[in-house]
């Protein structure tokens, strides 16, 4: 009986120690303070991407990039997370950049030599347990337009539409 009881009351230390370790909020406030830099640096950070996991997961998910845009990709943690790690692949599979640190938080930046989609894995290389992990997006540029081409009349060769100046 008393095995029974010590067994029972160990088993809900581990369930509340569990509990504790998943800080999706500390998370996100952690990566979010990653992008107070970039902000300040003209980057436009997105909402965050959250989750809770433990060693050896693979998070990933597809990010839309368009040609000449600087992109941010950063992953905060709570304190159970040990070593975040962040991969960047291309439409055909080709690895454009990663972060294997072996440090809790990852980032990466890089400029989009094309128009698509780009994969974004986060792997979770060591955690204790469970952890939280939240990953933000930034962004920065405007996309240039080629000159407006306007019109021309075939018969005179004049643009067919005045401009109004």
């Amino acid at each position: 009986m008393i095995k029974r009881l010590t067994i029972t009351l160990m088993s809900l230390v581990a369930m509340a120690v569990t509990a504790q370790a998943q800080d999706p909020a500390k998370a996100t406030d952690d990566a979010y303070s990653m992008g107070v830099y970039y902000s300040a640096r003209g980057f436009s950070v997105l909402p965050s991407i959250d989750g809770v996991d433990g060693t050896g997961s693979k998070i990933s998910f597809l990010i839309p990039v368009t040609k000449g845009i600087d992109y941010v990709f950063l992953a905060g943690r709570d304190t159970y997370m040990r070593d975040l790690d962040i991969y960047v692949y291309d439409e055909s599979n080709a690895l454009l950049i990663k972060d294997r640190r072996s440090t809790s938080r990852a980032g990466v930046r890089f400029r989009s030599s094309y128009t698509g989609t780009v994969k974004v894995i986060l792997h979770v290389a060591r955690a204790n347990g469970l952890g939280a992990w939240s990953v933000i997006v930034g962004r920065r540029g405007a996309v240039t337009t080629p000159n407006e081409v306007k019109p021309v009349n075939p018969n005179s060769g004049s643009p067919a539409i005045e401009d109004p100046k």
